[in-house]
């Protein structure tokens, strides 16, 4: 079983690719891409900008057919970018309904990296960073809550009319493994049909100091610093250069999740033969596979000692109250301890508690898509998704 996700893996990474080298013969190629020195990139970065937040408006109002007119839908990679954004809307409207959540604000700054001329408009390289706000709908007295997302894009840009239109949109999604469930067709779901989760409101406040090897504080203050997507003023949304960065080449969440426990400058847990890191002296430190592979990192966790498996089980399984856990088991996580996400059997992705929000959901950060102070299952509602609770001992 276990080889055959893997092998499923590499099946979708080639289709993946060969996918993506076809919009690349048919949109320019990299060959054919010449740097836009002419272009006015504060005006790109203010119209991509303008698109990403009137988008994301519609989280709000879920008003679906006001989307179509930010997209080239004139040819498929339009069309996919569009049905892709319904999903999107229609999923953290579902997840949102589901938890008592309303969300009130949603908006999005861009990092410009780099921009391109091709044969059909301009393709831009950047960084989108999210804020959203949101509340308890049923609280008498609301406080807002935030959590920041950062997404890797490279977008291409087409003139229609006066304006900038998106033909095509790549990027790595937070909410990708929770779409499955939701069409594209610009329909508004009805909520009214939706499951209601029992969810507890069990207020939490973070100690100011804990016993033990493991230094919680530090670990969590180190994930918010390099987490990549920081709402904390003055942040430069950078990953620890010291080590090397996996974006592109299977993922960095489990590499960060390692640095978070191990660092000195964060947990301070002792490497050993198995789980260590090689620092170098310009930076771009490389882990050991237990320090930078899910499933290797989550058995070494486990079975070395330095993890306790407090739960593996679907969202209900962990997350609902029961007589035992009236506040749910995963409350028993602790700061700078670990969820491990698992579709099926197969060890996907890792992140980091850092936080709880006014009703004690606990928050996370991570890696590849840039998550921080995040509800800890947003973007993860396959019904095939498992949640692993790891305690740091």
């Amino acid at each position: 079983m276990k080889n055959w996700h893997k092998n499923k893996t590499w099946i979708i990474l080639i289709i993946s690719f060969i996918l993506y080298c076809n919009f690349y013969i048919n949109s320019g190629t990299a060959a054919t891409l010449a740097p836009s020195a002419s272009i006015d990139k504060e005006l790109l970065k203010e119209e991509i900008q303008k698109i990403y937040n009137k988008r994301s408006e519609v989280f709000i109002n879920g008003d679906l057919s006001s989307l179509p007119q930010y997209f080239d839908t004139s040819q498929r990679y339009g069309k996919w970018a569009l049905e892709h954004e319904v999903q999107r809307v229609k999923y953290l409207r579902s997840w949102a309904y589901q938890r008592g959540i309303v969300f009130t604000n949603v908006n999005s700054s861009v990092l410009l990296y780099k921009t391109y001329t091709t044969k059909n408009g301009i393709r831009l390289s950047l960084k989108e960073l999210y804020k959203f706000d949101y509340i308890y709908k049923d609280d008498e007295q609301p406080v807002t809550n935030s959590f920041g997302v950062g997404i890797r894009h490279t977008v291409d840009l087409v003139k229609k009319g006066d304006n900038w239109v998106i033909y095509t949109d790549w990027y790595t999604d937070c909410f990708e493994d929770g779409l499955k469930a939701y069409t594209g067709d610009i329909k508004e779901i009805d909520l009214s049909r939706e499951e209601i989760y029992t969810m507890p409101n069990c207020p939490r406040e973070i100690k100011t100091s804990y016993t033990g090897r493991y230094n919680r504080i530090k670990a969590a203050e180190y994930a918010d610093k390099y987490s990549g997507a920081s709402l904390q003023e003055g942040t430069d949304y950078k990953y620890n250069r010291k080590y090397k960065d996996f974006n592109g080449i299977g993922g960095d969440c489990t590499n960060y999740a390692s640095q978070v426990l191990g660092d000195k400058e964060a947990g301070g847990l002792k490497f050993d033969g198995t789980w260590h890191c090689t620092y170098h002296p310009f930076g771009g430190g490389e882990g050991s596979r237990a320090f930078v592979n899910a499933d290797a990192f989550r058995d070494y966790l486990v079975y070395s000692g330095k993890g306790h498996l407090i739960k593996k089980g679907d969202f209900k399984q962990v997350a609902i109250p029961t007589e035992a856990h009236p506040c749910g088991i995963v409350q028993k996580l602790e700061l700078g301890d670990l969820i491990c996400y698992a579709k099926g059997h197969d060890i996907d992705h890792f992140a980091v508690i850092t936080a709880w929000d006014s009703h004690g959901y606990p928050l996370i950060n991570s890696h590849t898509t840039d998550r921080y102070h995040v509800p800890w299952d947003l973007g993860w509602g396959d019904k095939n998704i498992f949640f692993h609770l790891v305690h740091i001992r």
